[in-house]
Formats: structure tokens, C-alpha cells, sequence
């Protein structure tokens, strides 16, 4: 009898043991369930390869500040963001270094009222363009490309204000990702918005996923299970099948846009800029989509 309370007392300190472990292991993240996003779904597949176990702890509330995220994961509350990368972030914080949109970013179309949709018809160069008012997230490494360019900026902390502050008159023109514009609009719906079909901006612009400088643990594990993604097909597929991605080729009309190139100061000597494969070109790849 004494032998079998051993062993029972033995088993359950070992699945309180585990448990605590297995615990430990939960990987809070900045985006909610419901998220269909790339990054989100690309996440969400580099943990499961992993074999980590996740939780949302932004279920409830969608629109989440940009500095909220990084203050966030700073403190713990979150472990793992995904940003357009810069200097700044790659010192405070650990980036993964695989560019998540494969570079998609940094090609840009941007939104305008609809009542301004020909405000480019006459902008040939980048000089032209700096008569005009861009607008921002006030921390978005976006706005430091585009200030360094020589192009005016107007910024707010609440991504969520840029829409109906372009619809007022605040700023001239939104500059998105180009497999960004369509879905805002639509759900901006209520809004005056359209994109403007003549200028593409283009820089290189990886998105990546990080973590805090301490964690290397998880910065590793990400790391290896994107790269057995890429090794095995999976991570190309889901770029390729995301509907956001699919749409850039259907709307954006790039093959008859005016290319206007831009200097991205802020990327870092890490910038996987020498593996071809992790890096996407529409212009020269649609026909793979």
C-alpha cells in the first residue's frame, strides 16, 4: 500500500511537472483567432512545426497600437510581433530573420479619396512626387523611408485614424503594401476611398517576426521551423495561395505603373539580401500566381 501512495505521489508530481513545463512553452502572440492574415497563419504553422502551444491575448480587441505591441513584448505580455523591420527594431528586439511577405511590402500603391484618384497622372519622378503629403503610423519604419526620400509625412499614433484623415483632406495619399489596399478599403467601406492606379513605390522592405533580445530559445525554433518550410515547399505554397497575395496581380495593374525607386536606410547588415529565393518580384514572377 505504502509503494502504490509512492507511485501516486510520484505520477502527479510529475504531471504537475510537466504541466508547469508545457506551460511555459505557451507562445502569446499579438494577433487574434481569427487573424488571416500571412504573418498569422505562417505563425501559427512555424509553431506547430515546432510543436509549441500558442494563445491570443488580443482575442477581443483587433485594432492594437503599433507602440502598444512593442511595449508589449518588451514586457513580457506578448512573445512573439511581426513588423516591417528597421535598425532600431532589429537592436531592441530579436528579429527572425525571414522576410515574411518575401519582400512584398516594399513595393507599395497607395489610397487616395476617390475624388483625387488622378493625383498622379503627371508624377514622372520623385521630386514630383515630394509636392505631395503622405500619411503614416507615427512609428511605422514607413514613415523614416519616406521622410528620408525627401517626401512629407503626416503621422498618428492610431492606424485605424489614417482612413478617415486621408478621406479629410489631412494628407494627400496612404502608401500601402500592395497586397494591402483592397481589403482596407473594403473595410473602409463607408469611406470615400479608392487606390490610385499610376505610381508603384518600390524599396526593400522585409517583414519579419520578433521576439525580445533574451529569448533566443524561441527566435531559434521560429528560425528552424520557417527554414524547414521553405526547404519542403510549405512556406512558398502559402505565399502563393494567400488570397491577399493573389489579389495583387488581379488589381494592382503593376506592369503598366510608373516605378519610382526609394532608399530604405533602415535595413541592417543582417538583410538576407543575397538568398534570392526568400524574395519576391511580381513585376518579373506574376506568372507564377
Amino acid at each position: 500500500m505504502k509503494v502504490k501512495i509512492i507511485q501516486l505521489v510520484c505520477f502527479v508530481t510529475a504531471v504537475l511537472f510537466f504541466t508547469s513545463v508545457r506551460g511555459a512553452e505557451v507562445v502569446k502572440l499579438q494577433s487574434y483567432s481569427g487573424d488571416t492574415s500571412l504573418p498569422h497563419k505562417l505563425l501559427i504553422a512555424a509553431l506547430n512545426r515546432a510543436g509549441l502551444d500558442y494563445e491570443h491575448p488580443y482575442e477581443s480587441d483587433k485594432d492594437i497600437s503599433n507602440a502598444r505591441i512593442l511595449n508589449d513584448v518588451k514586457s513580457g505580455q506578448l512573445d512573439v510581433m511581426w513588423s516591417m523591420t528597421s535598425q532600431e527594431l532589429e537592436r531592441d528586439y530579436q528579429a527572425v530573420y525571414i522576410p515574411l511577405f518575401r519582400g512584398l511590402l516594399g513595393m507599395r500603391v497607395a489610397i487616395v479619396p476617390k475624388t483625387q484618384q488622378d493625383i498622379f497622372r503627371h508624377v514622372l519622378t520623385l521630386s514630383d512626387l515630394a509636392h505631395f503629403k503622405a500619411g503614416q503610423g507615427k512609428t511605422w519604419p514607413d514613415t523614416k523611408i519616406l521622410s528620408t526620400n525627401g517626401l512629407p509625412v503626416v503621422t498618428t499614433l492610431k492606424y485605424p485614424n489614417l482612413f478617415p484623415m486621408l478621406e479629410g483632406g489631412r494628407f494627400d495619399y496612404f502608401p500601402r503594401g500592395v497586397n494591402e489596399p483592397w481589403d482596407e478599403i473594403k473595410n473602409h467601406h463607408s469611406l470615400n476611398l479608392t487606390v490610385e492606379p499610376y505610381l508603384l513605390l518600390r524599396y526593400r522592405a522585409p517583414l519579419y517576426f520578433f521576439v525580445t533580445r533574451e529569448n533566443h530559445a524561441l527566435a531559434d525554433k521560429l528560425t528552424h521551423a520557417l527554414e524547414l518550410m521553405i526547404a519542403d515547399g510549405t512556406f512558398n505554397q502559402m505565399f502563393m495561395s494567400d488570397s491577399q497575395v493573389q489579389m495583387v496581380l488581379s488589381k494592382a495593374n503593376l506592369a503598366n505603373r510608373r516605378v519610382i525607386e526609394l532608399h530604405n536606410p533602415t535595413l541592417s547588415p543582417q538583410t538576407p539580401l543575397d538568398r534570392i529565393a526568400l524574395w519576391f518580384d511580381p513585376l518579373t514572377e506574376s506568372k507564377e500566381l
